[in-house]
């Protein structure tokens, strides 16, 4: 076969598959990438926020990084892929050859998929198609010369933030272009746990030398969203502070057990008002105005919630569970508390698969508003003794609650047990 025919070949079976909605791209490429889809029409998300009555069972997803749309995106071998969420099918996929894959963050609002690569690569990829948008070049994980590896990404207010023990850097979400690389205090360096978005800012967890007997300080720190620079820099307290809206931060254990505290970052300075919580009431949610806590004054495990509203620091209701089952985690959203009504898992044997419920609660009075009953699904780890292990609601956006394994010695599952209305 002569070149000319030859490429007539090729031209025509490149036409096939990109009409086909998949074709592999950029293997080539510096970034050794692997590019395939989008296949048929964008998956549409299922509904707007967070569902009123999610009673029907989608799918389970594998080893996933969470929901984003109609799309749950899901690890691979070789780096992601994108899954419809009403067939299962693969939407998308990007993996890359010649690295490992390190961290990975989303949107949820139908915009970036953020991949943070362990020879030190960053990429923006477009959610609806599989593409990369954009990449950049952030040192992977621990500083030169240490063993310390840490390395998280976030994508919130419209950056992309990556960050390592020593430095936090914001790249714009949309293009790449690298908005700031923030200061770490003198002392300090950044810990797990995640970036999240307040009024201006972008708050990060860390670690700061202490003095005297004290240890470690452990303070949350804000970064301003638009130049990097430190806003504010805040003491978590013995139970960590989380945010309640966007300029207020709470926490049931202040300074000790009983001294709960309320964190005002609308001015220049953090301003801290404490007040009187019981004693062995955990924080274990907050937003909306409510702070939920777990009530452990009898010495049990059930996760009986007690909500508190944060402007009159004032109980508002009690949820108890059913006889003989435990509250999961709670989440809160769009005015409403989701969480898991689950047996007692047993203190010997092997954790066994088993059915629970799915409450909606109205989060300003604990009125249930909707149940729907749970297929059985196993623990996430086979392992005995875990009695914190339980299913948590992890999202609720999109029409959609995502339920998952989570559990102090087993860690987190990765699969998703997906929800709609």
């Amino acid at each position: 076969m002569d070149r000319r025919a030859l490429g007539t070949v090729v031209a025509a079976v490149v036409a096939a598959l990109a009409v086909g909605g998949w074709l592999v791209l950029r293997a080539g490429h510096p970034y050794h990438e692997h590019v395939g889809g989008a296949q048929g029409a964008f998956p549409t998300a299922l509904g707007s926020g967070a569902p009123a009555a999610p009673d029907r069972v989608l799918r389970r997803t594998s080893q996933s990084y969470g929901v984003d749309g109609g799309l749950s995106v899901d690890e691979t071998d070789d780096g992601v892929a994108a899954h419809d969420l009403r067939t299962g099918k693969e939407y998308w996929h990007y993996g890359r050859s010649g690295t490992e894959l390190g961290t990975v963050g989303l949107t949820g609002s139908g915009g970036t998929v953020a991949t943070w690569w362990k020879d030190g690569t960053v990429v923006g990829t477009d959610v609806r198609t599989g593409k990369p948008r954009w990449h950049a070049k952030v040192t992977y994980g621990k500083p030169a010369g240490s063993s310390d590896t840490f390395a998280d990404l976030d994508v919130v207010s419209g950056l992309v933030v990556v960050e390592s023990r020593e430095a936090i850097t914001a790249f714009a979400e949309d293009s790449g272009k690298r908005v700031w690389r923030g200061a770490v205090p003198k002392g300090c360096r950044l810990s797990s746990g995640g970036v999240f978005a307040m009024r201006g800012a972008v708050v990060a967890r860390a670690e700061c030398a202490g003095t005297g007997k004290a240890g470690d300080d452990l303070p949350l720190i804000a970064f301003d969203t638009r130049r990097g620079t430190v806003r504010w820099k805040v003491d978590s307290g013995l139970n960590r502070l989380r945010p309640v809206d966007d300029h207020t931060l709470v926490t049931s254990l202040w300074s000790r057990d009983g001294i709960g505290a309320v964190v005002d970052v609308s001015g220049r300075t953090p301003r801290v008002t404490t007040w009187p919580v019981p004693a062995l009431h955990p924080t274990e949610a907050a937003g909306d105005g409510i702070m939920l806590c777990a009530d452990n004054t009898a010495g049990s495990s059930d996760g009986t919630l007690v909500a508190y509203d944060v402007a009159d620091r004032t109980k508002h209701w009690t949820r108890r569970p059913a006889k003989d089952t435990r509250l999961g985690p709670p989440l809160i959203e769009d005015g409403r508390v989701y969480v898991v009504q689950q047996p007692l898992l047993p203190r010997s044997g092997t954790p066994k698969a088993v059915a629970s419920d799915l409450l909606v609660l109205d989060a300003r009075t604990g009125r249930q508003l909707h149940s729907t009953r749970l297929p059985p699904v196993r623990p996430a780890s086979g392992e005995t003794g875990d009695t914190f292990a339980a299913l948590t609601p992890w999202q609720a956006v999109d029409g959609v609650v995502a339920v998952q394994w989570t559990g102090m010695f087993s860690g987190t599952d990765d699969d998703l047990l997906v929800l709609a209305q």
